[in-house]
């Protein structure tokens, strides 16, 4: 079919189930966009005032949703601004498309300054995507779009991006469109037989086995084989703050957090490791280590990830839920018989909330979003004090893909817009972002595209006019040596409503209490600003330990 290579794009999108994507358009996008204008019944553009918006609203929308999160960006400084976006997509494996252009053909590596040239910009972006490639005809459109979403659907799931000149974007080309492709994940990577048996007679012969869980359960939609698994072993289900709801928090088995890593990793014989790169094994400021004489079994898609961090007793790489499922039918036959573990683990539990709730200011609001947020609501922490509480497993998390973190990459500002995406993808649920002063200001534009699309969006802005967390370091640990933390604030609420959203302060837990259910009721975008004292910080919950001060030196 004779098309041009926008057309061949937006086609190509279409067969492949995208609809919608998170955009800022350009010069050299043009054909693109236009093409999509073409099919406006079908897809829906979002467009955002920063390309960093775009790869975050992206990502959002994919963790939630377990669909492939799109995005669309000039070249140069367009897709450099989407990186922050795409590595934190990286870090947290999820499957985001982003869509480049590029300069004009037969000007790329010539280095004469075409407008938003970069070198090599395909290996640039490679950094922090899956793949990368680029179209050089309008009739290479739709295999590599395939061999994208491909890549999306199949192994490890992590960004992928595809760039397309202008000159391809406009030439009229003989295009062949593909059919559809239904992807299976557990069918294209099936655990061994052999090996799934022997892990099934490890975990059944356990005293105390222990299941560390990860964001590969979730990319996989495991959590039902995960439960059931757990349910057999009457095994603790430590999950890491990527993996959140894979088991829910009223389960007497679900555990997340540094108390709890340490008094089970200690105490576990036999520990199943699946979907997770177990950092917790190497790293004893994250809870220590497994242990002596425990084994360790290691399972994830990805075959780079087993024995990355700690060599295992037996890797398996395979799908999480082809692996899970497998023992599940196994490990009955194994299966010694045990006592309950129910008394001992509720323990283990009360005492992670004794720890907890000692950071009394950051509990206090920590809680009220969990009472007023509904199971299935969304919340999408960030690098801030009641954030850092939240990830180190105090919030409770009941359902899979509503817990939303920056993972190892500890993004600052993503939170905003991430919180958005989530949004979008998510129309009938709510959704809460929480956020730092200092955070919030990386994204504060996108209050713009909140308005514009009445996205329902809650934003929650913790504002102690302070990069906190580094004064709190600067304080407690250098001798109250604070520098270039401190900060001047607009009036938030006043800004919101310039923008045309619901302003709102609260202070006080309570008050917040009351702000926040009346903006979740009211179904409308809003901001609601809490105000914090400086104090709250210094007994933060991140890290839980105190800081010891650094000595004074003599001169």
């Amino acid at each position: 079919m004779q098309m041009t290579g926008g057309q061949a794009l937006a086609q190509s999108l279409k067969v492949e189930g995208i609809q919608t994507i998170f955009a800022l358009p350009g010069i050299q996008l043009d054909f693109a966009v236009d093409a999509l204008w073409e099919e406006r019944d079908h897809f829906s553009l979002v467009h955002t005032r920063h390309e960093q918006a775009t790869s975050y609203m992206a990502d959002g929308f994919a963790r939630t949703t377990g669909e492939v999160g799109t995005c669309l960006v000039v070249p140069g400084p367009g897709l450099l601004n989407a990186a922050a976006g795409l590595a934190t997509a990286y870090a947290c494996n999820s499957p985001v498309l982003c869509i480049a252009g590029q300069i004009q053909s037969d000007q790329i590596g010539l280095g004469r300054g075409a407008l938003h040239e970069i070198n090599r910009q395909l290996e640039t972006i490679s950094s922090v995507v899956k793949q990368a490639e680029r179209a050089s005809r309008p009739e290479e459109i739709p295999g590599i779009v395939r061999r994208a979403m491909g890549a999306l659907h199949t192994g490890r799931p992590r960004p992928v991006e595809i760039e397309i000149p202008p000159d391809v974007l406009e030439r009229v080309g003989d295009v062949t469109l593909l059919e559809p492709e239904a992807w299976v994940r557990s069918a294209e990577h099936p655990a061994d037989e052999d090996a799934l048996e022997r892990a099934a007679e490890m975990l059944g012969r356990a005293e105390r086995p222990l299941i560390c869980s990860g964001g590969g359960v979730l990319a996989a939609a495991a959590w039902e084989e995960l439960a059931e698994l757990a349910r057999i072993l009457e095994a603790p289900v430590l999950m890491t703050s990527n993996g959140r709801g894979a088991l829910s928090d009223r389960d007497h088995r679900a555990f997340s957090g540094m108390v709890a890593t340490r008094e089970l990793l200690s105490k576990a014989d036999v520990v199943l490791a699946v979907g997770t790169r177990f950092m917790v094994a190497t790293n004893p400021r994250l809870g220590g280590s497994l242990g002596k004489g425990a084994q360790l079994i290691q399972v994830d898609v990805d075959p780079e990830e087993v024995g990355r961090n700690r060599a295992p007793t037996l890797g398996i790489a395979a799908d999480a839920k082809a692996a899970l499922a497998g023992l599940v039918a196994r490990v009955p036959r194994h299966n010694r018989a045990r006592a309950s573990r129910e008394a001992e683990l509720r323990a283990i539990r009360g005492e992670a909330r004794r720890r907890w709730s000692e950071a009394t200011v950051q509990a206090g609001y920590g809680m009220v979003l969990r009472e007023e947020l509904p199971d299935d609501g969304i919340l999408v922490s960030e690098s801030t004090q009641v954030g850092y509480w939240c990830n180190g497993g105090a919030f409770p998390v009941y359902e899979p893909r509503t817990f939303l973190t920056s993972g190892y990459q500890g993004t600052l500002g993503y939170g905003f817009a991430t919180a958005l995406g989530a949004q979008v993808g998510n129309a009938d649920r709510k959704v809460v972002s929480i956020n730092g002063d200092g955070g919030f200001m990386y994204n504060v534009q996108e209050l713009s595209t909140m308005a514009q699309q009445r996205i329902p969006l809650v934003t929650v802005v913790f504002n102690d006019n302070a990069y906190g967390n580094v004064r709190r370091i600067q304080t407690l640990r250098f001798n109250e040596h604070v520098i270039a933390t401190e900060l001047h604030n607009p009036d938030l609420v006043a800004l919101a409503e310039a923008f045309g959203v619901a302003g709102y302060r609260a202070e006080g837990p309570e008050a917040f209490r009351t702000t926040l259910r009346a903006a979740l009721a009211a179904g409308e975008p809003a901001l609601i600003e809490v105000p914090m004292p400086p104090a709250a910080a210094l007994s933060g919950a991140f890290p839980m330990e105190p800081l010891p001060p650094r000595p004074r030196l003599g001169r």
